[in-house]
């Protein structure tokens, strides 16, 4: 480990939405569902944003470029789900979709030069929630914890000097580039399902999902590839996602 940070130090030191729907005049809201079993299967939307954490085993102060602090970003994407409800107030839900994230770090270098380094990872998003239901007179509320795996398809790196380049010598030399690698997050989720009509339902989902599969020591995450660029393993620490979309009840 000491070996890699000698590498390391010397590159990097160089350089609710809330959805209403009315009613017609006359009409009353659907009746309870009293089955001992239900279901629903729609499509959801999902937006947000990610954080990364600042890792362990970072030499004392640094604080430049490699992905030493939390930096954050947007986040979004899309699934397919399937809920299965037992006797009104038990679930399980399997979602199956794809996730986009971006993560970048803003660092300033001596005061003059400023750089962004950053990180997009995308690919398929596999969950499986098992939930508390409290049925009400719109819908039903729920809690949901279980996995998600992510899966992604491409990772990449940037570096943007974005202030003081006149001030690095042979700029076009240094670079970050992205490894894929799987996680598993732990979601937590808040969810809120509105009754439109008989069968079709608005679901509203409020989720932050933990990573907990993501290395916590620096060296692990961040590797020099040469003297002058470096290579980071694309994995967000938290993803926190707002979700809604439209569903049909069985």
């Amino acid at each position: 480990m000491a070996h890699r940070v000698t590498l390391l130090a010397p590159l990097i030191a160089s350089s609710f939405l809330l959805a209403t729907p009315a009613l017609a005049d006359g009409a009353s809201p659907a009746a309870p569902d009293d089955r001992p079993f239900a279901s629903s299967a729609g499509v959801k939307l999902l937006v947000g944003g990610n954080l990364y954490d600042t890792p362990s085993n970072v030499p004392g102060g640094y604080d430049g470029l490699g992905f030493p602090g939390n930096g954050g970003g947007f986040g979004w994407g899309a699934a397919l789900f399937y809920e299965a409800r037992f006797v009104r107030h038990l679930g399980l839900e399997l979602d199956l979709g794809y996730d986009s994230s971006t993560v970048l770090r803003n660092v300033t270098i001596n005061q003059v030069v400023k750089i962004q380094e950053k990180f997009q990872t995308s690919g398929p998003r596999i969950g499986l929630l098992a939930k508390g239901i409290l049925p009400t007179p719109f819908g039903r509320l729920s809690l949901g914890l279980g996995p998600e795996f992510f899966l992604p398809s491409s990772a990449e790196g940037s570096f943007e000097i974005t202030e003081g380049r006149q001030f690095v010598t042979n700029p076009d030399a240094l670079g970050v580039s992205a490894k894929k690698q799987n996680s598993t997050f732990l979601a937590f989720v808040l969810g809120f399902v509105i009754d439109v009509g008989s069968n079709l339902e608005i679901p509203i989902d409020i989720k932050a999902a933990r990573n907990l599969s993501q290395e916590a020591d620096w060296t692990d995450r961040v590797r020099a590839t040469s003297p002058t660029s470096y290579e980071v393993t694309a994995q967000s620490s938290w993803d926190f996602r707002l979700a809604t979309g439209l569903a049909y009840r069985f």
